[in-house]
């Protein structure tokens, strides 16, 4: 194939998606795809594009976005463990449409927050948007972990494990006085 657009429609007929299907599974509008088909987008694919599109339709990245390797990701060839019971696999299929769209997006920490997290009425599934809100407040919170000061490890705050840097590591980078304002 000659330009990823190619290999686009390729894959959507292989896998017999429509511009809205696959629009729908990867998180864009129908009007979208259809001009990624139509060679409307120019010839460059960004990369987040190419990775949520290529997770939709079950290919790899790099056969999308350059041609080369293998067409099928590794877990499509070597399957991996479905379970027979009912009860081990997600009850919330909502959930787990939700996490296909966010996997690409969001933080991996996010997504296995996702994974266990239970809406208030367990016995029914709440829907996709409820679980994309979850996800959103979910990704806040981490951000707001992330910025807190008291939560974060630094030079003078060992991390959880009780590690330390060598003492035989060299030392960080010091401040040279002349950068510093002068005070008065």
């Amino acid at each position: 194939m000659s330009d990823w657009q190619d290999r686009l429609v390729e894959a959507m007929q292989a896998r017999g998606l429509s511009g809205g299907e696959l629009g729908r599974r990867s998180g864009f509008t129908s009007q979208y795809i259809n001009s990624l088909r139509s060679k409307e987008r120019g010839a460059r694919l960004p990369l987040d594009t190419a990775r949520r599109l290529a997770h939709a339709l079950a290919v790899s990245v790099e056969w999308l976005s350059h041609g080369t390797g293998p067409r099928e990701r590794l877990s499509d060839v070597y399957p991996v463990f479905q379970a027979s019971d009912p009860s081990v696999c997600d009850r919330y299929p909502s959930r787990a449409e939700a996490v296909a769209l966010l996997e690409t997006t969001v933080d991996p920490e996010v997504i296995a927050a996702l994974r266990a997290a239970l809406p208030e009425n367990p016995e029914s599934d709440p829907g996709r948007d409820f679980w994309i809100k979850r996800a959103k407040d979910l990704a806040r919170d981490l951000r707001r972990i992330k910025a807190d000061p008291d939560l974060a490890t630094g030079p003078n705050r060992p991390p959880a494990s009780g590690w330390r840097p060598s003492p035989l590591a060299a030392p960080p980078p010091r401040k040279h006085a002349s950068s510093e304002p002068k005070k008065k």
